[in-house]
């Protein structure tokens, strides 16, 4: 129940959100109703974390890892996004390309320093789980001591730390595709080569996520400093696909029960495998037939 209703609040909170983005309004206007309505939300969402108790601890974990660092994120990605447009000159392309381009290298550093728990969030490790999502755990991780006081009857340090690396990498995002958007109407000084288009990707988007990521990881672009956001980009301009923000993709990934959440790696493991066999008995066969004839 509490979780259908989360689920209803959050989707209003963010048609309302949409609302007030085209709406006639100044920077400080836009974003005091914005943070307006999301405080509302979040009172809402902690009334009903106070009133309704959690089934069990698995519970607990599941609502704090998954489910509350989208809904605090926003509040987050908000407040960042304020206060870097705030800083952006009005009408300077070069100026505004290069505060774009400084203010990605600077989001690529805030992950680099939050390696550790970034790697925890991406990959769906669980061994921390009951430190940092459970109320009241003791948290003693060096990574965890520039954390701010939360208030320990609705949050944990783990909720607030995934909520961080949502909002960053939304903001990444966005400052992505403000970039591009840039580079389109001002061609004489793009940074942005978009690769000719010449295949389909016929297969599940889900599959392309998942070869993504094993790319981004493996390091094998740019001497491993090409980042994921240029990898998926990357992938989508070469297949003319839309895959979204990849860490919402990443996170259904994550969640897979039927599936192995390598489904695709395996798949490709497996036929590479099976055809490097083939051509084994192949060889063998041909090197018998030779045999045969001397």
């Amino acid at each position: 129940m509490r979780k259908n209703t989360f689920k209803m609040l959050f989707r209003d909170l963010k048609n309302r959100l949409k609302l007030i983005s085209g709406r006639e309004l100044n920077l400080i206007g836009k974003f005091n109703e914005v943070i307006g309505l999301i405080a509302v939300f979040h009172k809402e969402l902690n009334d009903q974390v106070r009133k309704i108790p959690f089934k069990d601890k698995f519970d607990e974990i599941y609502y704090h890892k998954f489910e509350k660092p989208d809904y605090m994120a926003i509040k987050i990605y908000y407040t960042l996004l304020f206060k870097f447009q705030c800083s952006l000159p009005v009408a300077v392309p070069e100026l505004r390309k290069s505060c774009y381009l400084e203010k990605l290298k600077e989001l690529d550093n805030w992950f680099r320093d939050h390696r550790f728990l970034y790697d925890y969030y991406r990959m769906g490790y669980t061994d921390l789980d009951e430190v940092l999502f459970i109320r009241g755990a003791e948290v003693t991780l060096p990574y965890l001591q520039d954390i701010p006081e939360l208030d320990k009857a609705v949050s944990t340090t783990g909720d607030y730390i995934f909520s961080m690396f949502i909002a960053h990498e939304e903001l990444q995002e966005h400052l992505l595709t403000e970039l591009l958007k840039l580079d389109q109407r001002n061609p004489e000084f793009s940074a942005i080569t978009s690769p000719k288009k010449c295949l389909d990707w016929t297969g599940e988007i889900i599959n392309l996520v998942e070869l993504g990521y094993a790319i981004w990881l493996s390091g094998q672009l740019g001497s491993g400093k090409t980042g994921l956001q240029e990898i998926f980009n990357w992938l989508e301009a070469s297949f003319g696909v839309e895959i979204g923000i990849p860490a919402n993709r990443f996170r259904e990934i994550k969640r897979r029960k039927r599936l192995s959440r390598t489904h695709f790696m395996d798949f490709c493991k497996t036929g590479l495998l099976n055809y490097m066999d083939e051509d084994d008995n192949f060889n063998s066969d041909d090197e018998k037939d030779k045999h045969r004839l001397n």
